[in-house]
C-alpha cells in the first residue's frame, strides 16, 4: 500500500478560515445529485467494517482507479487506513435500507448482524444485491481537509441491469431517462408526447390506454366492464358486500346494479352468502350479504389477472426498468396525496 498521507499533510499550506455557512454550504451539495454506496473492508483484528458513502466517483480507465472519502471522525477510519483492500457497492434502488444501516454510527459488528455476504479480495466482505460491486487494492490515501481520500486500484468487479439508488437534496430517489425514445407518428403534434404536455391529459391518456387493454380482454371473456371489475375486485379480496361495491364502483364513476350481481351468480362465477337473520328486510338483503367467488370464478380471475400482468409486463418492458420504478414510486405517491381515501385495490 502506498500511503501519501503523511507527505500531503507536510506540503499542505494552510487554508484561510472559511466565511461560508457550513449548513448553506452543505444544503448547496446536496443539490448535487450522486449514487449511493456502502464500502467494507476488514481491521486489523479481523471484524468486518462498513460506510455509507456518496463520495464514490472514478479516476481513471487506465490505471483502473476510484476514489471515495471518509470522515476522520469515523469510528472506521483507522481499519480503512490499514487495509489492503475495500470493495465498493454502487447500491440498487431497494436497498436504501441497508444504505441506512450502514450509515449509522455504530459497530462494524452490528452493522454487519443478519448480513449475508461473502469474502472478496483481502477478506473485504461483498453484500449482494448491489447494482455494481469494485473490489480494490489501496493504491494511496491523501489528505482531505476533515475527510481522508482514498484511492483504490480496481482488482475485480461485478455488475448487473438493476437499476442504482441515488441521492439528491437528503433524500433518496431512483435515475431514470429523460431521453424522448418514442416519437409521434407523421403528422402527430409532438406536443403530445412532450414533458410539457398537461398533467391530466398525460395521466387521462394513460389511463385510456390501460383501461382499453383492459376492456378488449373483457370483451374475450364476454364480460362488461361492471362484471369485469366485480370479478377483479373480489379477486383482490373476497366476502365484499354488494355495498363495498357500489362505493368501490363509484371510484371509477361506474354503478354496479343489482343484475349485474345476479348475472355473475346466474353463471356460477359469484354466490352470494345468504344467512340473514329473519328480521332483516329481503330486498336489501343483498346491500350487506357477502359476496365470494365460486370455483369457476376463481378460475377466471386467475385468467385476468394473467392477461393483465402480461400487458402491464409488455408496457413495462417498453418503459425500461428504471422508468417502470419511477412511475411506480410517482403515481403512488400522487394518489397518497391527491386521493387519500381511495382504498387500495379499489379494481
Amino acid at each position: 500500500m502506498i500511503n501519501d498521507l503523511q507527505p500531503s499533510q507536510q506540503n499542505r499550506q494552510p487554508l484561510p478560515e472559511t466565511t461560508l455557512d457550513p449548513r448553506e454550504f452543505r444544503q448547496a451539495l446536496g443539490t448535487f445529485t450522486t449514487g449511493v454506496t456502502i464500502v467494507t473492508a476488514r481491521g486489523p483484528d479481523g471484524a468486518p467494517v462498513g460506510v455509507t458513502a456518496n463520495s464514490f466517483n472514478s479516476v481513471s480507465l487506465n490505471p483502473p482507479l476510484v476514489l471515495w472519502s471518509l470522515a476522520r471522525k469515523s469510528q472506521s477510519l483507522a481499519a480503512f487506513e490499514s487495509a489492503s483492500h475495500w470493495a465498493v457497492h454502487i447500491l440498487a434502488h431497494d436497498q436504501n435500507d441497508l444504505s441506512g444501516r450502514f450509515a449509522r454510527s455504530t459497530s462494524g459488528a452490528e452493522k454487519f448482524e443478519d448480513i449475508k455476504y461473502e469474502d472478496g479480495l483481502g477478506e473485504a466482505p461483498l453484500l449482494s444485491g448491489c447494482t455494481t460491486r469494485l473490489q480494490c487494492r489501496t493504491a494511496h490515501i491523501y489528505d482531505g481537509g476533515d475527510h481522508v481520500i482514498l484511492v483504490g486500484e480496481v482488482l475485480r468487479f461485478d455488475k448487473c441491469d438493476t437499476p442504482p439508488l441515488v441521492f439528491q437534496s437528503g433524500n433518496y430517489a431512483i435515475a431514470t431517462s429523460t431521453t424522448q425514445t418514442v416519437m409521434p407518428p407523421d403528422g402527430e403534434d409532438p406536443r403530445n408526447v412532450s414533458e410539457t404536455s398537461s398533467l391530466g391529459y398525460l395521466l387521462a391518456s394513460a389511463y385510456l390506454h390501460f383501461s382499453a387493454k383492459s376492456r378488449e380482454h373483457a370483451s374475450e371473456l364476454e364480460l362488461n366492464d361492471i362484471e369485469y371489475l366485480i370479478l377483479n375486485a373480489l379477486g383482490a379480496r373476497e366476502a365484499r358486500t354488494y355495498h363495498e361495491l357500489i362505493t368501490l364502483a363509484a371510484y371509477t364513476g361506474r354503478f354496479v346494479g343489482r343484475e349485474s350481481i345476479n348475472d355473475l351468480a346466474a353463471r356460477g362465477l359469484i354466490r352470494i352468502d345468504d344467512e340473514i337473520e329473519e328480521t332483516t328486510n329481503p330486498p336489501e338483503h343483498i346491500d350487506h350479504s357477502h359476496i365470494y367467488l365460486t370455483q369457476e370464478g376463481k378460475v377466471l380471475v386467475t385468467r385476468i389477472t394473467s392477461q393483465s400482468q402480461q400487458v402491464e409486463e409488455n408496457m413495462m418492458r417498453q418503459l425500461g426498468v428504471p422508468e417502470t420504478i419511477a412511475l411506480r414510486t410517482l403515481l403512488s405517491r400522487f394518489v397518497r396525496i391527491h386521493s387519500p381515501l381511495i382504498p387500495y385495490r379499489w379494481f
